[in-house]
């Protein structure tokens, strides 16, 4: 996942990943605690899923640098 944002980067478009754990190696990554298996909330949780992504995408927009961001999300 870090690979292929680092290559989308180097050509020249913004990406982000969405990380599970701390310290992946990627340009920027959204951080969502969630546990493994499970990177945008519970299964057949649809609303949870769409508020995950759409908040990483965001990151994108806020964040112009490269870097670790925080999503404001709890596992339930």
């Amino acid at each position: 996942m870090g690979l292929v944002a680092a290559e989308i980067e180097r050509r020249g478009i913004p990406a982000v990943a969405l990380a599970m754990e701390r310290g992946v190696e990627a340009p920027r990554v959204a951080y969502a605690p969630f546990p493994y298996n499970f990177p945008v909330g519970g299964p057949g949780d649809k609303e949870r899923h769409r508020e995950v992504v759409v908040a990483a995408l965001e990151v994108l927009e806020r964040a112009g640098e490269p870097g670790e961001h925080d999503l404001p999300f709890d596992w339930r």
